[in-house]
């Protein structure tokens, strides 16, 4: 369905003069980003969207949203078929946000990081819908697992691409899928969507080898993950449990037995209190690899407890201390998210398809990222 019997945004245009001076700039912004939607009024549409997420305080429901921008009637239904049956294409959106953020000045992506969105769904019908251990909560809850790269530039960690897990039981039914728009591409190991997701937004910056960080606690099939990670050459540091498994690398030829990281601390004995105040660096490979290839760090911060914080990296020439910028990168993209849910709307999207799932994360980034680029030039 299109917008083509919705009201035009010019219907809602004098309401809006009433109602709330606009915000400055936002207009040429809009038009970049979203310049890949074909219509002038689905630009319009996105702009007030924008617009409505920056004015709305708490809880940003379509209804809520189209009251801070507008006194049209018809606006909460207008946003709402814009956002869940218009068929525009988020990633082109995604790729502009990316670009225009690059060109407000300072480098371009200096680091990638990979965060889980854990979003509580009440029913069980919106697209990937499933129960899943939320660490926010504590507990096994009713939710949506989406994930978001980061880009880290001259403005911070920023969100320029999404990814919304869809678990094997929705990949196992095709009925159910189809009533929420979930394209069958979409399903797989949550390894593997998130390694897609990677592989994507790394994509639309050609040239620049940035790392990609991330902390990796929250992913069950993290191992598979971080083998994807090494095969790809990208270079990583990705924080781990310590029950990740790797091989310590040796001048034997024959291959060791794989440990968990927490053996091949054990087996290093109790820190004294000095190699506590330091990044403990070990080579390690990782199970599996060929014999002189796939050579990592391992980097350990032992607590007087005995447990440690353990990173695993393939940026082996780096010194220590250039690194530390690289570790704290998950924790403020962590910090982002908490942002994106409680000021930005993450969580208040009302529909339940697939693609309005996305077109909504691509205006809340949008919305964030202007925010902060306009904060940070003020």
């Amino acid at each position: 369905m299109t917008l083509l019997h919705e009201p035009a945004p010019r219907a809602c245009t004098d309401g809006h003069r009433r109602k709330a001076r606009h915000t400055p700039r936002l207009r040429p912004f809009t038009e970049t980003v979203f310049g890949c939607l074909p219509r002038a009024d689905q630009r319009r549409w996105a702009e007030l969207y924008i617009e409505a997420l920056l004015r709305t305080p708490g809880k940003k429901s379509v209804r809520r949203l189209a009251e801070s921008v507008t006194d049209s009637p018809t606006a909460s239904q207008a946003m709402h078929q814009f956002v869940n049956a218009s068929p525009w294409d988020w990633l082109a959106a995604r790729q502009g946000l990316l670009r225009w953020a690059e060109q407000q000045g300072g480098p371009a992506v200096t680091a990638w990081t990979l965060a889980p969105a854990f979003i509580p769904k009440r029913g069980r019908h919106s697209a990937g819908v499933h129960r899943r251990f939320d660490p926010l909560l504590g507990r096994v809850s009713n939710c949506q697992l989406g994930m978001v790269m980061l880009a880290t530039g001259a403005h911070g960690p920023l969100p320029v691409d999404w990814s919304l897990y869809i678990p094997h039981g929705w990949a196992a039914d095709s009925p159910l899928r189809s009533k929420v728009r979930v394209p069958d591409d979409a399903c797989g190991p949550l390894w593997s969507q998130a390694a897609k997701l990677l592989r994507r937004a790394v994509s639309w910056s050609p040239g620049r080898q940035a790392p990609v960080t991330a902390d990796l606690s929250w992913m069950p099939d993290h191992e598979a993950f971080l083998a994807c990670l090494a095969r790809s050459e990208q270079p990583f540091l990705a924080e781990v449990p310590d029950t990740v498994h790797v091989r310590r690398v040796t001048s034997r030829p024959a291959d060791l037995p794989a440990l968990t990281v927490r053996q091949l601390l054990t087996d290093r004995g109790t820190a004294d209190a000095a190699e506590r105040q330091h990044l403990l660096s070990l080579p390690v490979a990782l199970p599996g690899a060929p014999a002189g290839r796939a050579r990592l760090r391992l980097l350990a911060q032992r607590r007087p407890d005995g447990s440690a914080r353990t990173w695993l990296t393939n940026l082996l020439n780096r010194p220590l201390p250039d690194l530390l910028p690289l570790m704290r990168q998950p924790r403020q993209a962590a910090t982002v998210v908490t942002t994106l849910s409680g000021d930005f709307g993450l969580q208040d999207f009302e529909g339940r398809s697939f693609p309005g799932w996305h077109h909504h994360t691509t205006l809340v980034s949008a919305a964030f990222t202007y925010s902060q680029v306009r904060a940070g030039s003020a």
